[in-house]
């Protein structure tokens, strides 16, 4: 029995020896770890504002009401450019630019040979004042308009018939689909589906114009041509009196063909009347020469 006891001794020490060696090590390793100060809490009225702040914050951005609102906007400008060509050409390169285009165009010649037209641009409507700014550089600023047409109303109502048509729609495919109704009834169905399915495509369409009308502004831009300086001063009164000059000659030449052709008739008339009288002279004068000679 006392050697059983020697020999179990030492395991005995060894399991006590370790438990305490492990405890004296984390008392030393908390001891060497300085010790860090626990954060101050905020008083509770300024928890509770930085609270009402942090709610408040995603509410004010998702909420923007104008971005929220249905705008069409539409500008006219009146340019007096020096050459129609370039500058059409620079007014398309302004649309490409800010991601629109030229949807129409048309030029003329007017009084002095000056070329003169109107274009329409389509531009994105979150850009249609940096538009326009751009286009005022491209000539002399004659007149200009922009025009701003709120359709959030007119929109929002679409919106709700459209919702009430679908809504109806649904509900008579469910009585086609089950089909425990009359046959009459049936048929009524159909009818009544029919025409809720055509109102339905032509308020789509509606909307599909609204939508693009209220992402792409227009603006129309009217070009003329400057009057160049030269023909306001000698070289221009020099090429009017030449031209009066050139239209009077004109208007003397039709008169005197115009008289030639009224006196023909006379003159086939009178022609041959004077050449009579002119013979019955000379035989007069020949016989009274005859009888005053001697005998």
């Amino acid at each position: 029995m006392t050697q059983w006891l020697r020999r179990l001794f030492p395991t005995l020490a060894l399991l006590l020896v370790l438990p305490l060696s492990h405890a004296a090590c984390g008392i030393e390793d908390r001891a060497g770890t300085p010790s860090r100060p626990a954060p101050l809490a905020a008083p509770p009225e300024e928890q509770k504002a930085a609270n009402a702040r942090a709610v408040a914050a995603p509410a004010r951005a998702a909420f923007d009401p104008l971005a929220a609102r249905k705008l069409i906007r539409n500008g006219q400008l009146t340019l007096e450019v020096r050459d129609y060509g370039e500058a059409a050409d620079r007014i398309a390169a302004v649309a490409r630019s800010l991601g629109g285009y030229v949807a129409d165009g048309q030029s003329a010649r007017g009084e002095h040979d000056r070329r003169q037209g109107v274009l329409t641009l389509r531009v994105p409507a979150e850009r249609f004042e940096e538009a326009v700014d751009a286009l005022k550089g491209l000539g002399r600023l004659l007149a200009e308009s922009v025009n701003v047409q709120d359709v959030t109303r007119a929109y929002m109502d679409l919106e709700t018939r459209l919702r009430v048509k679908r809504d109806t729609e649904g509900r008579l495919r469910d009585i086609l689909r089950t089909r425990t109704a009359k046959l009459s009834d049936v048929l009524e169905a159909e009818r009544e589906l029919a025409r809720v399915t055509e109102e339905i495509e032509g308020m789509e369409g509606e909307r599909r114009y609204y939508d693009q009308q209220v992402a792409m502004s227009t603006i129309v831009l009217t070009l003329r041509e400057a009057v160049p300086v030269l023909q306001s001063g000698v070289l221009q009164t020099s090429r009017e009196a030449l031209r009066d000059s050139v239209r009077l000659l004109a208007a003397s030449a039709a008169v005197l063909l115009y008289a030639t052709f009224a006196l023909l008739p006379w003159l086939a008339v009178l022609a041959p009347a004077a050449l009579v009288a002119r013979t019955f002279r000379r035989r007069r004068a020949t016989s009274g020469g005859t009888r005053g000679g001697p005998a």
